[in-house]
C-alpha cells in the first residue's frame, strides 16, 4: 500500500513539473441543443424527486459506559418493531465486532442473547469481512425465519475499557412500508430556510398519524429536532402526512440527518414517537438500563406493533459565495461567438463555479422558442462586483430561427464539487445588438465546435502527430480505479500497450477533482481513451464535458468505457463513518444533480455496463440498503446512463473483492473486449 503511495505521488509530481497541471486545464464552453431542453435532460431536478427510501430501520450505534459496571462495559440500544410476521434480518458492522455481545429484550426487562432467540424462527448467521469497501470492518448478520409482530429491544454490549467505535445497525422486515425522505431544496446554503422532509407510506396510504425526529450531525454539533406535520416546516399542509424539521442555525459543513418515522399499525392510533424513545439522549446515546437478567423467553407482550423506519441522508450546507446582480451585457467576441457577461457579487474569495443558462427567443409567432443550453467552469473576474462569462455561438441563433426578444431562462450559480446552487435566476433579458459575422451563412445543422466550443491541443501536445487520427504515435488507455480504491485493480495482462494506471488510493474525490487529477495522469500523451471501474466512469464523463484534454483527441471506437458505475447515486454513499467517508457526487440526490449538467451530446461517448450476484448476495450489510439486481455497491437501475450506450447487464460479478462473486474488473472476457474497441 505505501509503495502504491509513493509511485502514485510520484507520477503526480512529475506531470506538474512538467506543466501539466490540472489548474491549467482548459475548461469548456458546453452548449447543449434545445432537444435537451425540452426533454429536462439539462435541468435541474425537482428536490421531491431526490427521495430516498428505505424500508429498514438504521441507526448508528454510539455507545455509553455503564456506571454501575466495575469492569468496562458499554452499551447501546436499538428498538426492534417486527410490523408484519415473517423474515427477519438485522445486520451489524463495526471494526471491532468480535468483542460484541448482541441480546434480544422484551418489555419486562428479560433478555436472551440474540443466537438463542429461537422464538423468532430458525436462524442463518453469516459474517464478512469488508475488505475495500470498508477496509478493516466486519459485519454480522442473522436472517430469520419466521419473527412474529411485536416490539423487542436490540441491545449490543462490549467489554472493553476504551470506548468502542460508532457502528452501523439495519433491521429490515417484510413490511412494505417505505420511509421517504428528502431535502427541501437544491440551494441548501446557510442564509437559506432548509428542511428535511419524510412520509412514511405502505403500499395504498400516507400514515398521517406517524411521528418520529431527525437527529442532525456536523463536525462539532449533534441536534434532534422533532419531524412537524403543521404546514410551518416547509411540510406542505398541516395534517397531510409530511414531515418536515428545519436544519438547526449555524449547522454548516457536511451534514449528516438520520430520519426516523414511526406509526401503528391498524389495531392502535397511537404512535411512538423516536424522539422521545426512552433511554436516549438529545446525542442520541442509548442510557444505561439493566437487561443483564437472561431469560429463556423475550417475546413482547404487545398485541400489536409499529411500524418504524428511518434512513441517513448526507448533505452540504455551504456559505453562501456568489449572488448574480440580473445583469447580462452581450458583446461580438469573435467572427463566431458573442460573449454574455453576467453581473455578480462575490460574497467570499474568487473561486470556480459553474455557470448555466438556457437561451430563449421567440418564433415568427411571437412564442417563445429554446435556442440552446449553455454552461461553463468560471472563475469571477473582478472583487466584490465581478463578472462571468459566458460564449454563445451565434450559429445556434440561425439554427432556432430565433427573433427578439431574448433571454435567459433557469439561470444558475453552482458549486463545481457540491453541486449547491449558490443563486438561481428563473429568466433575465437578453439584449443582443451586433452579431458575429457567422450569422446569416445558412448554418443547417450543429457542428461539434457549437456543442463544446472551440477545442485545441495545448502548446505541449504534438499537434503534427494528428491528435484524433491513427496517425498519432504518443496514445495511450488510461485505466481508471474508483472511489476509496486501494489502489490497482485491472489485471495487466488484459489490456495491451500504450496504457497507463490512474492511481490515486484510498482518497474521496469529487467527479470535479478527480477529472483534473485523470487528465494529469493522461497529459504525458497526445490523446488517450479511458477504461474506468464504478466513481472512475463518472469522473472520465465529467472531464470529457467541462474541460479540453487528450481524451478529446482519442481515436477507436469508444472513447469511455466504465463498469459498475453508479450513474444515479447509490445509497451507500451517504454512509459518512465507512470508508473514506461521504461522495456528495454519487448520493441519491448528488448525482442526478450533478448529471443534470451533462448533456447529451457527451453521454452518447460512454459504453457502460452493469453487473449483479449470482445466488448469494455480494456484501451482506450493503444488501439491506439496495435494491435487486445490485453488486454489493451499484444497483442495475441507478447505474443506467439515459443517453449513452447500454452494453448490458450480466450475472455473477461483484463490485469489488471480498464479496460473494469475483469482483466485476477480473472479468478477462470483458476486459479484453474494452480493450479491443477502446479509443486511444
Amino acid at each position: 500500500m505505501l509503495a502504491l503511495r509513493i509511485s502514485a505521488c510520484l507520477t503526480l509530481g512529475l506531470l506538474l513539473a512538467t506543466g501539466a497541471n490540472a489548474g491549467d486545464l482548459p475548461a469548456k464552453q458546453v452548449a447543449a441543443p434545445p432537444a435537451d431542453i425540452l426533454n429536462g435532460v439539462v435541468r435541474l431536478p425537482e428536490p421531491a424527486a431526490l427521495r430516498t427510501n428505505s424500508r429498514a430501520l438504521v441507526r448508528e450505534l454510539a455507545f455509553a459506559r455503564e456506571t454501575s459496571a466495575s469492569l468496562g462495559i458499554w452499551s447501546a440500544e436499538v428498538p426492534l418493531a417486527v410490523d408484519v410476521a415473517g423474515e427477519l434480518s438485522i445486520a451489524w458492522t463495526a471494526p471491532d465486532l468480535r468483542e460484541w455481545r448482541v441480546k434480544l429484550c422484551d418489555a419486562r426487562g428479560g433478555s436472551v442473547e440474540l443466537d438463542r432467540a429461537s422464538e423468532l424462527g430458525a436462524s442463518e448467521r453469516n459474517g464478512q469481512v469488508l475488505d475495500d469497501v470498508l477496509p478493516g470492518w466486519l459485519v454480522e448478520r442473522r436472517d430469520f425465519s419466521n419473527a412474529p409482530r411485536g416490539e423487542w429491544t436490540l441491545r449490543f454490549e462490549v467489554a472493553s475499557e476504551r470506548e468502542p467505535s460508532v457502528g452501523l445497525c439495519v433491521v429490515r422486515t417484510v413490511g412494505r412500508a417505505e420511509l421517504s425522505t428528502w431535502v427541501s431544496t437544491l440551494s441548501t446554503v446557510a442564509d437559506e430556510r432548509i428542511a428535511v422532509l419524510a412520509e412514511l407510506r405502505d403500499a395504498d396510504r400516507r400514515f398521517a398519524h406517524a411521528s418520529g425526529s431527525v437527529v442532525f450531525r456536523s463536525q462539532s454539533s449533534v441536534e434532534r429536532v422533532a419531524l412537524a406535520d403543521d404546514g410551518l416546516h416547509e411540510d406542505g399542509v398541516a395534517g397531510d402526512g409530511l414531515f418536515g424539521a428545519l436544519v438547526p442555525a449555524n449547522f454548516t459543513g457536511e451534514l449528516r440527518a438520520e430520519v426516523e418515522l414511526a406509526a401503528s399499525d391498524a389495531h392502535s392510533d397511537t404512535a411512538s414517537d423516536p424522539a422521545n424513545d426512552s433511554g436516549r439522549d438529545s446525542a442520541n446515546r442509548p442510557a444505561t438500563q439493566a437487561t443483564n437478567r437472561e431469560t429463556s423467553h423475550a417475546a413482547s407482550s404487545a398485541p400489536g406493533a409499529r411500524t418504524r423506519r428511518s434512513a441517513l441522508l448526507a448533505f452540504p450546507v455551504l456559505e453562501r459565495r456568489i449572488v448574480l446582480d440580473g445583469a447580462v451585457v452581450a458583446s461580438v467576441h469573435d467572427p463566431i461567438r458573442l460573449r454574455l457577461e453576467l453581473g455578480a457579487f462575490v460574497l467570499a474569495p474568487a473561486a470556480k463555479v459553474q455557470l448555466s443558462a438556457e437561451v430563449w427567443g421567440s418564433d415568427a409567432r411571437g412564442e417563445p422558442v429554446p435556442i440552446c443550453w449553455l454552461s461553463r467552469m468560471v472563475t469571477p473576474s473582478g472583487d466584490a462586483h465581478a463578472t462571468l462569462s459566458l460564449f454563445l455561438d451565434a450559429r445556434w441563433l440561425e439554427l432556432a430561427r430565433a427573433l427578439p426578444p431574448f433571454e435567459l431562462r433557469e439561470v444558475r450559480v453552482q458549486d463545481p464539487d457540491t453541486h449547491v446552487v449558490f443563486d438561481v435566476r428563473a429568466a433575465l433579458p437578453l439584449e443582443l445588438g451586433e452579431l458575429p459575422r457567422v450569422f446569416g451563412r445558412g448554418t443547417s445543422s450543429v457542428a461539434k465546435s457549437m456543442l463544446t466550443g472551440p477545442v485545441v491541443a495545448s502548446s505541449t501536445s504534438a499537434g503534427a502527430h494528428g491528435l484524433g487520427t491513427a496517425h498519432s504515435t504518443n496514445r495511450a488507455l488510461v485505466l481508471a480505479h474508483g472511489y476509496c480504491s486501494g489502489g490497482s485493480i485491472w489485471p495487466a495482462a488484459d489490456f495491451t500497450t500504450p496504457k497507463v494506471e490512474f492511481l490515486d488510493p484510498n482518497q474521496n474525490r469529487t467527479h470535479d477533482q478527480f477529472a483534473l487529477l485523470m487528465a494529469q495522469t493522461g497529459a504525458p500523451h497526445d490523446s488517450f481513451g479511458v477504461v474506468a471501474h464504478s466513481q472512475g466512469g463518472a469522473a472520465a464523463l465529467h472531464l470529457l464535458t467541462f474541460y479540453t484534454s487528450g481524451l478529446d483527441f482519442a481515436f477507436g471506437p469508444r472513447r469511455i468505457q466504465s463498469l459498475a458505475t453508479p450513474y444515479q447515486g447509490t445509497p451507500l454513499a451517504s454512509l459518512g463513518q465507512f470508508a473514506c467517508g461521504v461522495n456528495n457526487d454519487m448520493t441519491t440526490s448528488g448525482a442526478p444533480t450533478w448529471l443534470a449538467g451533462i448533456p447529451t451530446w457527451a453521454r452518447a461517448e460512454v459504453y457502460y455496463w452493469t453487473t449483479s450476484n449470482s445466488g448469494s448476495v455480494c456484501n451482506f450489510l450493503a444488501s439491506l440498503f439496495l435494491n435487486d439486481p445490485e453488486d454489493g455497491t451499484t444497483e442495475q437501475a441507478r447505474g443506467q446512463l439515459p443517453g449513452a450506450n447500454s452494453m448490458g447487464h450480466t450475472v455473477g460479478w461483484c463490485h469489488t473483492t471480498g464479496m460473494s462473486n469475483p469482483a466485476s474488473y477480473t472479468d478477462h472476457a470483458r476486459n479484453q473486449q474494452m480493450n479491443a474497441f477502446a479509443a486511444r
